[in-house]
């Protein structure tokens, strides 16, 4: 009886401790977690927390827009991704992260529209984009736009993008970055 008492106690401390570790280490984890579980409405609460306290947050900022845009709430999004676009600052890596970045190995060109070229229309376009751990892209979302067809081309564009994907200690891990497109006359 003892014996089982034993084995029983020690799982249901196993199990506790698993619980622990498997929680995300910060509030700003936590809505990660939320946007790739599908839980948006929960990422965008809890992301937006996070983004108060640290505008300089710029992947909190990107997985915001994403969630905003997976609500079909645009205008938001585009807020949320211009911020994201300002900030230059890079995460830092924890010391015992072997991380490895997303490695994009063909960008397709978009092509400029007879009607773009016609109306002199001349910029650049940005594109949110969520780079999959499979190497697929899951989601392309356009912030800064141009008229007369060169957006959807840059998009069409986007979704042909060859890549590999971000890894963490050898995992890979879906992403989210910002994509440029510039178009000139000359």
């Amino acid at each position: 009886m003892k014996t089982l008492y034993k084995i029983t106690l020690f799982f249901a401390l196993l199990f506790a401790a698993n619980s622990i570790f498997a929680q995300p280490e910060t509030e700003r984890e936590k809505g990660f977690e939320f946007y790739n579980k599908g839980e948006y409405q929960n990422a965008v609460e809890t992301l937006g927390k996070i983004v108060e306290t640290d505008e300089k947050d710029r992947k909190s900022w990107l997985y915001l827009g994403m969630s905003y845009a997976r609500l079909k709430n645009e205008k938001q999004a585009v807020k949320a991704f211009k911020k994201a676009d300002k900030i230059r600052t890079e995460e830092p890596v924890k010391s015992d992260e072997k991380l490895t970045p997303l490695k994009i190995t063909s960008k397709p060109r978009a092509n400029y529209t007879d009607s773009a070229r016609m109306n002199m229309v001349q910029g650049t376009i940005k594109l949110a984009v969520e780079f999959g751990a499979d190497g697929k892209i899951k989601a392309i979302i356009p912030f800064q736009k141009l008229p007369d067809g060169l957006t959807e081309n840059c998009v069409e564009a986007a979704k042909n993008i060859k890549f590999e994907p971000a890894a963490k200690n050898g995992q890979a891990f879906s992403t989210i970055g910002i994509l440029s497109y510039s178009f000139t006359i000359y």
